[in-house]
């Protein structure tokens, strides 16, 4: 098949030689005298460059890469270090590891891209399957891994992404190599690399990485942490083979289908939302119901205070984090939500402040009567609190029924985190409105654009002493809402909830026992919970 792959143009005359030998390449790397991912990155991009601008063989071009891959697998976890817990935007030095980050998985996945391109333009291509299945499976691995870093920096991985696995793998299926095998050459050079760094690297078949692309696009990873998008790639890995591409046919049921177009730049889109008819020729099905089922099996292994055999989710995992985290993707990649609601056009300026100890600031009535609250509070609840909280500006772009779309002026602070919890007001307006932040997306020049669901219109600041271990912490008390059918609630810092957990609130001088009944909401940062007052 003819590749349109986007690769680099190669020198006919280059001014430097690329180093192809495996002995030098490994000394080299070796003798580098620096622990600096920024500086070993520097160093093996400049040599990734000169290899992919010039025309080498094949199979020299093959070796060479392989070994320059694991030091750039090891120096790329080591980058993701800086970006992936960020506060968005991006500081400065995490959007440095970040975009180094991407240029390194760019520069691999071309070498691996042009190998493949020589391979498929020889006359002669008896014995070259393994080859360009090794070819293939490497690229379309530095493919995704680069995509991902666009994934945790909230970023819009660029269309030839998409194009170039849709190519990949369709070269593999013509070739009829897509489920061979290619762990092998994995483990044969990366012996001493931990398999855990890299989420595609139990993956063993080109198929199966394919797969892994797409699942990730479709857990629609700009409304999760960093952390949650790592953690699904680790966790696929072994429940990829639950899923299947198949051929256009006749559906009884949609639900867990999505459309693969090969032919486009595009990641695939759920049946129901498909607006032509599919082409056989060009598309095909993506199916997940059978992942859906087995997420429900590990799903009630954790309610039940089990880990799942399978090895999915490592022993020392928190609990909680994957049962909220499996509960999301079966959402996802089973059932596929319909919009129900419009959104109207807002040009609007608005206040916003971010964390729970800003938010409980400003819902405060004033300084001295929330500092009078409770006479126990410990020094650090006490800076919180008496640290003034600043609002930002930010553009109201859009609003719907339930939430709004909102973009960051270029003055504004740099401390947003998907959910996280904000609260916004206009000018005008007496109380400062309740949200969490769904999703989010960056651009240019510290461009931030975010999601946000309003749950609440005010909120009163309260201060929570936990019985137990006689801990105060900040917390926000939501009133009932009859006309939605949504309860009081109180919003507290992770960690705060357990069943049946007694806390004294104080507020409005006044102080009250209440006993936790119900999780209603848990991000990484809150928890929201239904309570009763005792007494």
């Amino acid at each position: 098949m003819a590749l349109n792959l986007n690769i680099p143009d190669l020198q006919d005359n280059p001014v430097f030689i690329a180093e192809t030998r495996p002995q030098k390449i490994n000394q080299a790397l070796t003798d580098l005298k620096t622990k600096n991912p920024i500086d070993i990155a520097s160093h093996l991009y400049t040599e990734l460059e000169t290899l992919n601008r010039q025309k080498i063989s094949a199979s020299h071009r093959l070796q060479a890469l392989d070994c320059y891959r694991p030091a750039l697998i090891r120096t790329a976890q080591a980058l993701a270090e800086d970006y992936s817990n960020s506060a968005l935007p991006l500081h400065d030095e995490a959007k440095l590891a970040a975009t180094t980050a991407e240029s390194l998985w760019l520069e691999l996945g071309y070498g691996y891209k042009l190998a493949l391109v020589d391979l498929q333009n020889q006359l002669i291509k008896l014995g070259t399957d393994k080859r360009s299945a090794h070819a293939i499976q490497y690229a379309m691995h530095a493919i995704a891994e680069h995509a991902l870093v666009y994934y945790q920096t909230y970023s819009i991985p660029p269309d030839h992404i998409w194009s170039d696995l849709h190519q990949l793998y369709f070269c593999a299926v013509q070739l009829g190599i897509q489920n061979i095998s290619v762990q092998h050459a994995y483990m044969a050079t990366e012996k001493n690399i931990d398999p855990n760094l890299t989420s595609a690297c139990l993956v063993a078949s080109i198929e199966n990485t394919y797969k892994h692309a797409l699942l990730i696009s479709l857990a629609e990873p700009q409304h999760l942490t960093q952390q949650d998008i790592r953690l699904i790639a680790e966790y696929l890995t072994h429940h990829i083979s639950h899923t299947q591409i198949t051929a256009v046919t006749a559906l009884d049921s949609t639900s867990g289908t999505f459309i693969i177009s090969l032919d486009s730049n595009k990641p695939p889109i759920p049946y129901n939302k498909q607006t032509k008819i599919p082409n056989p020729l060009t598309d095909t099905l993506f199916r997940t119901i059978d992942l859906v089922r087995t997420m429900h099996r590990d799903l009630s292994q954790l309610q039940n205070h089990q880990l799942p055999k399978n090895g999915s989710i490592p022993n020392e995992a928190n609990r909680d984090d994957y049962i909220e985290l499996l509960t999301y993707l079966i959402r996802n990649w089973g059932i596929n939500p319909k919009r129900i609601f419009s959104r109207f056009i807002n040009n609007s300026e608005i206040e916003l402040v971010a964390g729970i100890a800003a938010v409980h600031r400003v819902s405060g009535q004033n300084l001295k009567s929330i500092n009078s609250l409770n006479n126990d509070l410990t020094s650090e609840l006490s800076t919180r609190q008496i640290t003034p909280a600043i609002p930002s500006r930010w553009k109201t772009l859009n609003i719907s029924a339930t939430g709004l779309l909102l973009r960051r002026h270029h003055t504004a602070e740099k401390k947003i985190q998907v959910g996280g919890l904000i609260s916004i007001k206009t000018k005008d307006e007496p109380h400062w409105s309740i949200g969490i932040v769904r999703w989010a997306n960056c651009g240019t020049r510290d461009r931030l654009d975010i999601g946000v669901q309003l749950i609440a219109p005010q909120a009163q600041s309260a201060v929570a002493n936990i019985k137990v271990s006689n801990k105060s912490e900040l917390v926000l008390l939501l009133s009932e809402i009859t006309a939605i059918k949504q309860v009081a609630t109180i919003i507290a810092p992770r960690g705060t909830y357990e069943p049946a957990r007694q806390l004294t609130l104080t507020y409005n001088n006044q102080s009250k026992q209440i006993i936790l009944t119900k999780l209603v909401e848990r991000s990484h940062y809150i928890e929201r919970m239904q309570y009763s007052i005792i007494g």
